[in-house]
């Protein structure tokens, strides 16, 4: 392909088609750094439809997929990819907007694939494919990813099905971002009449969590902060203070976010000489914009960037950012750390 194809819509166009239509084919499903159930749902759905059509599919990315979703059907076929070796016909990434989160091994699957296919609603996706997918208005790829799917004639089995609805669970924050549409409602429910188990999804998501989860997790929360004017709320972790299979396996922000006045919650990790940064908003605060000062990126109500050097540089500079977006009212208070 000589010239990149890009298309906005909710459905597939004929471009973003092409690259399926044949019978059979080798196909490499290809995830970011630390995948996720977004990425990992959607490649696995994808990669099984694919197989159904006689392809031949290969499944990995950077880091290993994570226990705790070690429910998805398939993922046990999830691989570490130390590299990309032999020719495939397509290489597809699925929620994915920037391509340095694959450490380099897009580029080496680029030398290798015939097509790079693109298929993401993060409105900062960096346009790194042969054909771009790329539709904002999708609250989850899962629901980009089943019309896809519906437009090749492939059925859902519940394996398929099974995937693509946790993809949108986890996307949607549980079908509680604000985002979320009918269309996110009708496609969920076609998923669940198809064989997706919403019950099960939700036990191995928040009803597993290891004997010393709980206490783990009364140490992060002894260490949130509020701003003065409670519209900021904040969790700073130091390296080692807990530990990483319990990071992982939480979605920490999610606490500062729940209090009533907070309008941004942010998490700061530690972690190998760097700083990881997690924003999380309510109401009209876009922070996407605030994760792009620092190089990140995602939606106006999540996003994620990641700062080099410590914590203790890291944290002012980014409630300072936060304030700045916030805008504060005449005598208000900006947050502290």
């Amino acid at each position: 392909m000589t010239a990149a194809v890009e298309h906005r819509g909710p459905a597939p166009s004929r471009a973003v088609l092409a690259p399926f239509a044949r019978a059979g084919g080798r196909a490499l499903m290809l995830g970011h750094v630390h995948p996720d159930a977004d990425v990992l749902g959607t490649l696995l759905a994808l990669g099984l439809a694919l197989e159904g059509r006689g392809w031949s599919v290969a499944y990995g990315g950077p880091h290993p997929a994570p226990a705790a979703l070690g429910f998805l059907p398939g993922v046990d076929r999830y691989r570490v990819l130390p590299g990309v070796e032999g020719a495939v016909d397509v290489v597809v990434l699925t929620d994915c907007p920037n391509p340095q989160r694959t450490e380099g091994l897009l580029e080496q699957a680029r030398r290798a694939a015939g097509v790079v296919v693109n298929i993401d609603h993060h409105p900062d996706n960096r346009r790194y494919g042969d054909v771009n997918w790329i539709d904002v208005s999708a609250a989850a790829t899962g629901e980009m990813v089943y019309e896809l799917l519906q437009a090749l004639g492939c059925p859902l089995t519940p394996a398929i099905a099974g995937n693509l609805f946790t993809a949108i669970h986890t996307d949607t924050g549980s079908f509680r971002y604000s985002n979320v549409t009918e269309r996110t409602f009708r496609v969920a429910a076609a998923l669940v009449a198809a064989g997706a188990r919403p019950a099960l999804v939700s036990e191995w998501l928040y009803e597993r969590r290891a004997p010393d989860a709980l206490a783990w997790l009364g140490e992060a929360l002894r260490r949130v902060e509020l701003s003065e004017d409670g519209r900021v709320a904040w969790l700073a972790l130091p390296a080692g203070v807990l530990p990483e299979r319990f990071i992982e396996s939480e979605e920490l922000v999610n606490y500062p976010r729940s209090i009533a006045s907070v309008r941004v919650a942010c998490l700061l990790r530690e972690q190998d000489g760097a700083v990881k940064v997690s924003l999380r908003a309510k109401g009209d605060v876009d922070v996407q914009r605030i994760a792009a000062q620092f190089g990140g990126g995602g939606h106006p109500s999540a996003a994620g960037c990641t700062l080099a050097g410590r914590l203790s540089d890291a944290l002012p500079r980014v409630l300072a950012a936060v304030s700045a977006a916030l805008d504060p009212a005449p005598g208000g208070s900006r947050p502290a750390p």
